[in-house]
């Protein structure tokens, strides 16, 4: 292959990981279609790193390093707010068809299915979607836009309204009649 896409296909995974070899790159979201359900925006962008390697027990195994930013929707005012991702994760590596041994470790790397080719963009998307948060939101007072926040932050205390309620007609105030 040739081009960008055949920068970011390992021929032969196992060979990458006992050579200890390395890859690197820069992708753009869009770039990433699993993603995109995901996305507010088509702004961002992933640097990553992926080492091979083996582990304690010389499996062999690739570790993947990415950080960027992307656009997702805020859970409070469903504008745009800028995500920040960084990921540092550690899969072994099988051969198709083999089953992983039961690692009674619940803190081993996941296992993954390596065939000949292996997509790197492909691992970089499966690591970012299972990174990412159920739920994103703006810092306090940042989305001005959403009528409840804003009447919430002119009011200052939501609660003082219902604290002055209380004080006028609270259980307290039989005893005072």
């Amino acid at each position: 292959m040739s081009g960008p896409v055949a920068a970011h296909v390992l021929e032969d995974p196992f060979e990458f990981a006992r050579s200890a070899g390395t890859c690197s790159g820069n992708v753009a979201v869009t770039a990433l279609p699993r993603l995109q359900d995901r996305l507010l925006g088509s702004d961002g962008s992933f640097t990553f790193t992926l080492h091979g390697g083996h582990d304690a027990h010389q499996r062999p195994q690739l570790r993947l390093k990415a950080e960027g930013s992307m656009s997702l929707s805020c859970g409070r005012c469903l504008k745009a707010v800028t995500h920040l991702l960084k990921v540092d994760s550690t899969v072994l590596l099988m051969q198709p068809g083999d089953t992983p041994p039961g690692d009674e470790d619940a803190e081993a790397p996941e296992w993954i299915e390596a065939g000949r080719d292996l997509d790197v963009l492909q691992l970089l998307e499966d690591e970012i979607l299972l990174a990412l948060p159920i739920s994103v939101r703006h810092t306090d007072g940042q989305c001005v836009d959403d009528p409840r926040v804003a009447a919430g932050a002119a009011a200052g205390n939501p609660f003082a309204a219902l604290s002055a309620l209380r004080g006028r007609n609270g259980p307290d105030q039989k005893d005072k009649d």
